[in-house]
């Protein structure tokens, strides 16, 4: 979302349009998220082929690059310590840090990254560079992972997250404790991790992610699109389940001042297109808005990846009734001229069995989610709950 930023600025005359037109109740947003680790209370602030086994015996691990560190970080009593941060690139591409405080407290920290579009290379997320320094300054060892896969990487997350659990124990020892916490899509690997192998972690901590019924969570994403196309047609190339090259290549040049531009020219349609699919903005700040159409339709660009990791079209709204036009005609309307798709039966299987959570702990899980946010919805906190 951060390369979107330069967009969301709309002219005052579109602005006040869009607020006289539907002025709404504040949304309330919970910026800081809480999380506990061994009496460790820290701010966090947040910037998404089945595997069905999992080997928790420590993985051969060859290291084609390697390069070290030291970093001086100062804590909130404001005594100043060295770090040491290695961070390699494996030989199958995927690149790990590990971060040891010289002062160690015994304890390890492991960070479950979110969502990254399949088509980037593999990177360390952005955030780690606040997040390293934030807990070993407290004395915790830290390690993360780019993941083995961009794009969906829920199930290849996990394993990367046990295998750099048990390099880490391979080179520094067990660690009188081991912490799991994630953002987004993180945040799912971690509370699937934690419910799946309670023997190898000590707790965990889930920010944001889609953990409460990833199905609800997906046809969200088609809902919006389909939606999108309905009341703005023939603005984005293809549909739900098409998404051309040329859009992904394109998206920041030419379509995201298209939909900027649709935006603008019809504010009543754009709010009956979140208020009908039931998108989060905050009415107090038109940039929210766009935030969210923009945020939402680029996710919609990663479909190809999920059709080809969940083995079929995940995306069902067959049965779907829409509501919230104002008008019972129109609502008829909409219904009829919708697109409807049948989500793939072996999509919805394997979305079943290794996508959803239980809601079933052994260990500790401490949860935190923003109230207002437009990709991963705040009911998946409520319904693990």
């Amino acid at each position: 979302m951060k390369n979107l930023t330069k967009h969301f600025h709309i002219g005052t005359k579109v602005v006040n349009a869009i607020k006289l037109a539907y002025l709404q109740k504040k949304l309330s947003r919970v910026l800081a998220l809480r999380g506990v680790a061994a009496g460790l209370t820290c701010l966090l602030f947040l910037l998404a082929q089945c595997q069905p086994l999992f080997e928790e015996d420590p993985q051969p691990r060859s290291n084609t690059n390697a390069a070290v560190s030291l970093q001086a970080v100062t804590n909130m009593e404001g005594a100043v310590a060295q770090v040491e941060c290695t961070t390699e690139t494996l030989s199958s591409g995927e690149i790990i840090q590990i971060c040891i405080p010289a002062h160690w407290n015994g304890e390890l920290l492991l960070y479950a990254r979110g969502y990254t579009p399949a088509f980037e290379p593999l990177h360390i997320a952005s955030e780690v560079s606040v997040y390293a320094p934030l807990f070993t300054s407290f004395g915790y060892a830290f390690a993360t992972t780019s993941y083995s896969q961009n794009g969906l990487a829920v199930q290849t997350g996990i394993q990367d997250m046990i295998n750099l659990r048990n390099l880490f124990i391979q080179r520094y020892g067990e660690p009188e404790e081991i912490y799991l916490a994630g953002a987004s899509e993180g945040g799912l690997v971690t509370t699937l991790a934690l419910e799946r192998y309670p023997e190898l972690w000590s707790g965990g901590l889930s920010l944001c992610g889609p953990c409460g019924d990833f199905q609800r969570q997906i046809n969200y994403y088609g809902n919006f699109r389909v939606l999108f196309d309905y009341f703005f047609p023939g603005v984005l190339p293809g549909d739900v389940l098409d998404v051309p090259d040329e859009m992904i290549l394109n998206w920041e040049t030419v379509y995201v001042p298209a939909i900027l531009q649709a935006v603008s020219q019809n504010p009543e349609a754009t709010m009956k297109l979140l208020h009908i699919a039931q998108a989060p903005y905050d009415p107090s700040d038109p940039n929210s808005i766009v935030q969210t159409v923009l945020g939402v339709l680029r996710y919609n660009l990663f479909i190809r990846d999920a059709i080809i990791k969940l083995g079929g079209q995940p995306f069902d709204n067959r049965d779907y009734i829409y509501s919230g036009t104002g008008s019972a005609t129109e609502d008829r309307q909409l219904n009829l001229a919708v697109q409807r798709v049948s989500a793939d039966k072996e999509a919805t299987k394997n979305i079943k069995k290794y996508y959803e959570t239980k809601g079933i702990l052994k260990k500790p899980l401490v949860k935190s989610h923003t109230t207002s946010d437009p990709i991963s919805l705040f009911w998946n906190m409520t319904s693990y709950q």
